[in-house]
């Protein structure tokens, strides 16, 4: 099985590939010491305790289990097999950039790894819209490359080609979206079965940060993102098979909000649902300066959002924000490389478990890990670069 790490500017990165600059909010994480009374939340303190035991009926351990494994620090890119044979120097490569700040990032990691490989590559400027991504692709069909990495670019819009493209011997590598299966795509990284992992870290999260003692959350969710929705329902399973009987709001954050109003769209839903203990949410943005509204608005509910930026980061390790779930874009990078190659040599590529592929590219972060850090810049496995080139023969 092959696994890998992240990388350093990817936490920026990944905050970005939600396409987001944002100026929201930042949620307390206020451990507390002593007994509580039965009706007050328990939250984790900054060293790891907590005041009061689990809930009954909670299965407190599986959540801390899965928890603890994504707050550990990773220690080597989780893909060790060699590829069949060196990649060979005349390898071709195309890379559709959909033109975000992500794909500025995921570029530049690009370029890195092909250098590193020692093979021909290309960048194609997909966009985004339906019409740019047909025309990108269908240039990129009239001479097909070996491989060709589409991350975040929907193959809905491209999926005349696929055919096409693999009569002529093109791998496609699928990366960062949902919905392979329904054009006959390996589900890649970030995509359906990493996403659900995503979901269920959040979850699990959730859990051993109120010990297990809450029972009322929400999940804040970007509609325009197609996979919030499944990260969203992945934590509800999770939540409803480890805390039973626990409830899960859902609340729209629309993207266009984003770096406007999306932290006052938080204190509103909180103030109207003082009950809520927790939340969780897909873009950690929206934490961004949120402390200081809570303050005002007398609200001290925590919470933990994935793709953080620096200044999420920042915030965790001033006690400013429960915790963050960072994600590194460089390694991510490489490994769709990494999986390019292998299945362009033949080599049948099987992605059984994500949860290793998930870890090898990002880290629960708490006020302790995240001073790691310094200005917020995550960096999952900072020798994964040689691991990479010790694997592919270079």
């Amino acid at each position: 099985m092959q696994t890998s790490k992240t990388r350093r500017g990817a936490f920026a990165a990944v905050a970005t590939i939600m396409a987001l600059t944002i100026t929201a909010c930042a949620a307390d994480n206020a451990g507390e010491t002593g007994d509580s009374p039965p009706d007050t939340p328990t939250y984790r303190s900054p060293d790891g305790t907590c005041a009061a035991e689990p809930l009954e009926g909670v299965d407190y351990d599986r959540a801390l289990e899965l928890y603890e494994y994504f707050e550990e620090a990773s220690t080597g890119i989780p893909q060790t097999e060699p590829l069949p044979e060196p990649v060979a120097p005349d390898t071709t490569v195309v890379f559709l950039d959909n033109g975000s700040a992500v794909g500025a990032l995921m570029w530049d990691a690009a370029q890195r790894a092909a250098s590193t490989a020692g093979v021909q590559l290309t960048r194609v400027d997909s966009g985004l819209d339906a019409q740019s991504i047909n025309t990108a692709v269908s240039t990129v069909a009239e001479n097909p490359p070996d491989i060709m990495i589409s991350a975040a670019v929907d193959a809905t819009f491209y999926q005349s080609q696929i055919e096409q493209l693999e009569a002529a011997g093109t791998t496609i590598v699928y990366g960062g979206s949902a919905n392979g299966e329904q054009f006959g795509l390996l589900d890649s990284h970030s995509g359906l079965g990493a996403t659900k992992v995503n979901g269920q870290v959040l979850a699990a999260s959730a859990v051993v940060l109120t010990c297990g003692r809450s029972t009322d959350f929400v999940f804040y969710n970007i509609p325009e993102f197609s996979f919030s929705q499944i990260a969203l329902d992945a934590a509800n399973d999770f939540l409803a098979e480890v805390v039973p009987g626990s409830t899960m709001r859902v609340v729209d954050i629309p993207v266009a909000t984003m770096d406007t109003t999306a932290g006052d769209a938080v204190i509103s839903d909180l103030q109207a649902n003082p009950d809520t203990e927790f939340f969780i949410t897909v873009a950690d943005q929206i934490q961004i300066g949120l402390k200081n509204k809570m303050d005002l608005a007398g609200i001290d509910v925590p919470g933990i959002g994935q793709w953080s930026l620096p200044p999420n980061i920042e915030q965790v390790a001033s006690n400013l924000q429960a915790a963050a779930y960072a994600v590194d874009i460089a390694p991510y990078t490489w490994l769709l490389f990494d999986e390019g190659f292998r299945r362009h040599q033949g080599e049948d590529v099987v992605y059984d478990d994500w949860t290793p592929w998930v870890k090898g590219i990002s880290r629960v972060l708490t006020e302790e890990t995240a001073a790691d850090y310094p200005n917020g810049l995550f960096v999952a496995y900072p020798g994964y670069v040689d691991e990479f080139a010790e694997i592919w023969g270079k």
